[in-house]
């Protein structure tokens, strides 16, 4: 018989012996038991969680000669065959290999409609359903909206988020979660045992925890393993055979940094290099070993006696005693960013030893910082003169001031604006109590105008079509050339533009009148005469050539009406004037 790998040969055979899953395993045989089971069931979680020995079993349980029963018997002829992967009516497809739309046809659509050949359901079981095409996706959408009666569709995938939504809201989704350090533990000793095989606790713990939480990696490790010893597995074997970093390298790491010992990081780092450990390995089981002293450290130590059992956590607890968590912290994030800097680099030795010294220096709480770069120091460089700039180039953006710097110069600008006001207030006092006080408004109306910009810069546009026509005791007259802007100034603007008027006239409380130019309203503006283009626009169609006469438009006197402003405009004068009438062809 063939050699059969130890993740297959130890694969789970009934509901009671999947471990870590005990709420969905509970469900689905509630479901079978009571003959609720759906048509449609979406399984997800990380690799190795038992997603597909779920859908195996659950097709055994549905299709059991003695069932639909939650514990299957296992020795029938359709339990055996789904066991063995030979049963016609279960059907296993993996989409990261059939993803087309044509795939999805030939297998699932156009078979469904045809009944079971020798079992009670059809189940189809798509593993790693996320790579399905959208194609695929929507032609399998209505068969899995409403199968027939006789299939149920088990769909796997360790991506949930790229399932489509409509695909999610028709199947009953479960979530496989990663095992936990103990059960892992657990089921490595099971197959020791059934092997015949010896291990220390140390050695099963840290093939537990390079598994990280799959069940799956955990025995393909082990199998591992167990081909390099001799029978029995200690912790250096482990070490050896899968590059495994040792709970005694991390703790001596650990000390190392602790003790303020420069020269030791590097040594320790050479030791390392020496005994053929990778620095990623290396960095990533540190990043582990902080976060179970930081889970000690924060005193949780029901926590870690449940995660990392009650052995290590006693013998990791005088360690983390000496360490804060914020330490603990602070460690793990230099060792990320250095775990990233790993990946574009090739000097791996280097950045060991500077995250070691980093490291240690965050242990004894001292503060690294970059050397600064000296002015006199940086090379001198000699950029040519572009051939032309923007005003933005012209004008670049002013270097950033120091905080204590910008403060004083906030100060003193601030004394200069206040000095520069009461000279300003000290000055209006003395002009405007002399003899003009309307002069000296229309002169001074510019900087009235800035004041209000200081408060309103839109109201400033529209008083700035203004000018001051009157100044009688505390009223001013303006005459606006914009009936829009007299107009915003007389219903928004008026409060504002007397309070500062009031505060640079020092007079009183200052009223203001707004009203339009008379050049804009037409008051004394002499109305050119246009009768004449009346009384030619207007004449009778009717009568004849003969009685039509333009009217004489012209007198001794000076030129008016339409007549002088067309002059005016052309620059011309009159030079003959006569009366003419039409003549008759």
């Amino acid at each position: 018989m063939a050699y059969i790998a130890l993740y297959r040969k130890y694969r789970s055979q009934s509901f009671s012996e999947l471990m870590g899953q005990e709420s969905v395993t509970t469900t689905l045989r509630n479901a079978v038991a009571s003959g609720r089971f759906g048509h449609a069931y979406l399984f997800y979680g990380a690799r190795g969680c038992g997603k597909t020995s779920t859908a195996r079993l659950l097709a055994r349980a549905l299709n059991c000669e003695n069932g639909p029963t939650p514990d299957p018997c296992g020795v029938c002829r359709i339990c055996q065959a789904i066991k063995e992967g030979s049963c016609m009516d279960v059907v296993e497809m993996d989409a990261a290999s059939e993803t087309g739309i044509d795939d999805v046809r030939e297998k699932v659509i156009e078979n469904v409609q045809y009944a079971p050949g020798e079992a009670r359901f059809k189940v189809y079981i798509i593993d790693e359903v996320h790579d399905l095409s959208s194609k695929a996706f929507d032609a399998l959408l209505k068969t899995v909206e409403e199968p027939p009666a006789h299939v149920v569709f088990i769909l796997a995938t360790t991506e949930f988020h790229k399932v489509p939504i409509t695909i999610r809201s028709r199947c009953q989704c479960f979530a496989f979660r990663r095992g936990s350090l103990q059960d892992l533990s657990l089921a490595v000793k099971k197959v020791l045992e059934a092997e015949n095989h010896t291990a220390e606790p140390e050695a099963i713990l840290a093939i537990a925890r390079a598994a990280e939480g799959s069940w799956r990696d955990s025995l393909s490790l082990l199998e591992q393993v167990m081909v390099y010893s001799d029978g029995h597995i200690s912790q250096q074997t482990v070490q050896q055979a899968i590059g495994v970093v040792g709970t005694p390298d991390l703790m001596e790491t650990l000390d190392v940094l602790a003790s303020g010992d420069l020269q030791g990081v590097f040594s320790l780092a050479g030791k390392l290099s020496a005994k053929g450990v990778e620095t990623a390995q290396l960095m990533s089981a540190l990043q582990g070993h902080l976060r179970d002293l930081a889970l000690l450290s924060a005193g949780a130590k029901q926590a870690a006696d449940q995660e990392m059992g009650v052995e290590r956590a006693e013998i990791l607890l005088p360690q983390a005693q000496q360490f804060k968590s914020a330490t603990l912290l602070a460690m793990m994030g230099d060792l990320a960013a250095a775990e990233r800097e790993l990946r574009f680099s090739n000097h791996h030795r280097w950045i060991l030893e500077r995250t070691l010294a980093r490291l240690q220096a965050i242990a004894q709480n001292i503060q690294i910082e970059s050397a600064p770069v000296r002015v006199s120091e940086a090379p001198t460089v000699i950029i040519p003169k572009p051939p032309a700039l923007d005003a933005a180039s012209r004008n670049p953006a002013p270097a950033p001031i120091p905080a204590a710097q910008q403060r004083g110069v906030q100060n003193r600008q601030a004394e200069k604006a206040a000095e520069e006001e009461a000279v300003s207030d000290q000055d209006a006092k003395s002009r405007f109590q002399d003899n003009d006080p309307l002069g000296e408004l229309r002169r001074s109306w510019k900087h009235v105008v800035e004041l209000v910009r200081k408060r309103s810069p839109s109201g400033a546009n529209f008083l700035m079509e203004s000018e001051v026509n009157k100044f009688e005791g505390n009223s001013v007259h303006l005459l606006f050339k914009d009936k829009f802007a007299c107009a915003r100034i007389q219903e928004k603007g008026r409060s504002m533009v007397e309070t500062v008027l009031t505060e640079y006239l020092h007079r009183g409380q200052i009223r203001i009148h707004c009203s339009m130019s008379p050049e804009q309203t037409g008051e004394n503006v002499q109305t050119a005469d246009i009768s004449p283009v009346k009384s030619i626009m207007n004449f009778d169609a009717s009568a004849s050539p003969a009685e039509v006469s333009i009217p004489d438009t012209s007198s001794e006197s000076a030129p008016t009406g339409l007549l002088e402003e067309t002059l005016e405009i052309f620059g011309g004068a009159v030079v003959k004037s006569e009366k003419r009438t039409r003549k008759q062809k």
